[in-house]
């Protein structure tokens, strides 16, 4: 059975599409089938993987709007993308925005509708990465409720932390009105890390004070470099754009400790 697993922030800058494209792909590396969907109307994922978000006619809108309508017709290629390094893109692009306000519109099932394509996809693939966007809205909610997990990545900075609450209630929420029961939290990821300031090692003390006994906080952390920024540029995984640097050796790790604690519970 595949795992579905949502990388959310509803706070802007935190590498959370750098971590979504990577963790992808280090899970295909890892010999996985994965289907990285871009959930942002951005399309930063879809960029970063070297695609041309505006001139797609296919996007995860498509598919959406195809759920609103009950249109099963499509074979489960439809629309994919195939990035070189291996890893399948479901892309996004702007038509996402609007994609929302047809969501409100709906009166039944409106938070359910990612939820039912990615239920058709799920034999598919091992894994299927999220990325949202920075926000806390309807499309957002849609990933928490098609999601089995999510992880959270976060700027070690002291703001990232008061922001960090109310995303937790948010999930607190999806769960306690029946939208997603089974929804936990994988872990905290720390992202932009530079490991030799007093600020980092202040909010690690804070967020293991305040959720270290309820919530994974992962060991292996992303430090800051100029690199990891780079790499989208040129529509290539930090794996492939630089091989042998400090964040292609994090996520590596990262990835390992992922895959490690999904065995421990089994």
């Amino acid at each position: 059975m595949s795992k579905i697993i949502a990388i959310a922030n509803q706070k802007g800058g935190v590498g959370k599409t750098t971590s979504a494209i990577n963790l992808g792909i280090g899970l295909v590396n890892k010999g996985n089938r994965v289907l990285l969907v871009d959930l942002d109307p951005q399309g930063n994922a879809t960029q970063g993987l070297g695609f041309d978000a505006d001139a797609l006619e296919v996007t995860i809108s498509t598919m959406l709007r195809k759920m609103i309508s009950k249109d099963y017709t499509f074979t489960k290629r439809y629309g994919i993308l195939v990035h070189p390094e291996g890893i399948d893109l479901m892309p996004a692009n702007i038509e996402l925005s609007v994609l929302e306000t047809e969501l409100i519109s709906l009166f039944f099932g409106r938070e359910k509708m990612l939820k039912a394509y990615l239920d058709m996809m799920r034999n598919e693939y091992d894994y299927i990465v999220i990325d949202c966007m920075p926000s806390l809205n309807l499309i957002t909610i849609n990933a928490l409720v098609a999601a089995d997990e999510v992880i959270i990545p976060l700027h070690a900075q002291y703001y990232s932390v008061r922001g960090l609450e109310q995303l937790l209630q948010t999930i607190g929420s999806v769960k306690s009105n029946g939208l997603n029961e089974y929804l936990s939290i994988s872990g905290i990821l720390y992202t932009c890390v530079n490991d030799r300031t007093t600020s980092f090692r202040d909010v690690q003390k804070i967020l293991r004070n305040a959720y270290g006994e309820n919530i994974r906080i992962y060991d292996h952390y992303i430090p800051r470099c100029v690199k990891a920024e780079e790499a989208p540029s040129y529509g290539k995984s930090i794996y492939e754009y630089d091989t042998s640097g400090k964040v292609s050796q994090a996520y590596k790790q990262f990835t390992d400790e992922f895959l490690s604690s999904i065995k421990e519970r089994g």
